[in-house]
């Protein structure tokens, strides 16, 4: 069956809502009493503890201040061994464009709709299983979009039509098949694992820079397909280079 382009999702949804298929570290000055700052900060250089110890040579009150200046002067790089403490979450990237397809994608309310995505990108993993019921509403007008119902990947593997799937969509992490060596095909391994691809032509799974996860999620979303549905737009502006670090085009 060949399948129309879709110029905009929220034009054709909207015609079909109605036809839906069922630490910062801060260091201290020291204290400049009994000497204890010069003594304290030269021993800072190997850390505030070594620094606090040095500093109390120069007396009581400049002991205190010559460790707290110490650790000022000897504040380490960012790394794996001193992480930054994260502050809270405001987006999340497993599969790309889910939350645009599935989550209060045909509610005319934007701000409902802005509150909801909002939660959803801050979710953490324990909560993701949520929003299985709002994406089953919002699979089930995808998969009107090309007029036939039940052709959507998956629709009825599950106790309810899209439920599977649903399920598949909430755990939102990319998966890859580390023994391929060949990768670019978006969903392709999820479409492998659950038989609507023969084998192989997953590829590795996972997502390149190349990878149109637009055209992708709505062939799959609509069609059970891995392309043939569209947003008619065909590449991006700038050239990614997914060989070579950092395999993103260069900003403009």
């Amino acid at each position: 069956m060949k399948l129309s382009k879709i110029t905009t999702l929220v034009i054709l949804g909207s015609s079909l809502a109605l036809a839906a298929c069922g630490d910062d570290d801060d260091g201290g000055n020291a204290n400049p009493g009994g000497g204890g700052s010069a003594t304290g900060g030269s021993g800072g250089t190997s850390g505030g503890g070594t620094g606090g110890s040095a500093g109390v040579s120069g007396g009581g009150a400049g002991g205190s201040g010559g460790g707290t200046g110490g650790a000022d002067a000897g504040k380490q790089p960012r790394g794996k061994a001193n992480p930054p403490t994260p502050g809270a979450q405001i987006d999340r990237m497993g599969r790309p464009a889910v939350a645009t397809a599935t989550i209060e994608t045909f509610n005319s309310d934007d701000t409902k709709k802005g509150q909801v995505k909002d939660a959803y990108n801050a979710a953490q993993p324990a909560t993701w299983g949520e929003y299985k019921d709002e994406m089953m509403t919002s699979l089930a007008i995808l998969d009107a979009l090309d007029a036939t119902c039940g052709n959507q990947l998956v629709a009825d593997k599950g106790a309810k039509r899209y439920e599977f799937l649903a399920t598949v969509l909430a755990d939102d992490q990319l998966y890859v098949h580390s023994e391929r060596n060949e990768c670019g095909v978006y969903l392709g391994l999820e479409a492998e694992v659950v038989g609507a691809v023969t084998t192989g032509q997953g590829k590795c799974g996972g997502r390149t820079p190349l990878d149109d996860v637009i055209d992708r999620s709505y062939s799959v979303l609509a069609a059970g397909v891995l392309s043939g549905v569209g947003d008619t737009i065909d590449k991006d502006d700038a050239t990614a280079d997914p060989a070579t670090f950092p395999f993103l085009a260069a900003p403009k």
